[in-house]
């Protein structure tokens, strides 16, 4: 933002945009409209399209493999679909850190609406974050990292190391804090 004159402008974006392409200098912001037209006139789009299977992690990928083949993933990982929650993310990254194979399959958070039927079939509690390993469901974000620390070895330091125990209680403290303040009704 350019604070001076109050105005919006793009900077280091994948498409460079010139003083000929802004129609005149009190527009500030490009609609839409002129956002596509500078894409296709720059010759495609700005963004390549990404290999979300074993490129880098998007909270849009489904199955992600690292190189390896699909016959190889034994984990099924259930997170939100807005991939909001502290809890999915810290699995999320261990995970990803890990380059251990995995499914994803997204689940409303209970502050978004209903779960799905499906899910509490197969959680009855509903909670998020849930992992499948070899068939077995694993829920709580702690027990799971320890159960795939048990199964795939730890990471840097392991979850029961007394060095780490501060800091999981300390991010407990946080993110309860976080999904009451998004999950609670206002007052």
């Amino acid at each position: 933002k350019n604070e001076s004159e109050g105005e919006m402008t793009m900077k280091g974006a994948a498409v460079e945009v010139s003083d000929d392409d802004v129609k005149t200098e009190s527009t500030p912001i490009f609609s839409w409209e002129q956002l596509k037209e500078l894409v296709l006139k720059k010759g495609g789009p700005a963004f390549p399209p990404q290999d979300r299977v074993n490129g880098t992690t998007n909270s849009q990928s489904n199955l992600r493999l690292f190189g390896k083949k699909e016959r190889d993933v034994r984990v099924t990982f259930y997170r939100d679909k807005h991939a909001w929650c502290p809890y999915c993310q810290k699995i999320w990254l261990w995970l990803e850190e890990m380059k251990i194979p995995y499914k994803v399959v997204k689940v409303t958070m209970f502050c978004y609406g209903k779960k799905e039927n499906w899910y509490l079939s197969r959680v009855p509690s509903g909670m998020l974050p849930a992992l499948e390993l070899d068939g077995k469901i694993i829920t709580e974000s702690d027990v799971i990292l320890e159960t795939l620390e048990e199964e795939f070895g730890p990471l840097h330091r392991g979850m029961n190391d007394s060095s780490v125990y501060k800091c999981r209680k300390l991010e407990r403290v946080l993110f309860r804090a976080w999904c009451m303040w998004l999950c609670s009704p206002s007052s």
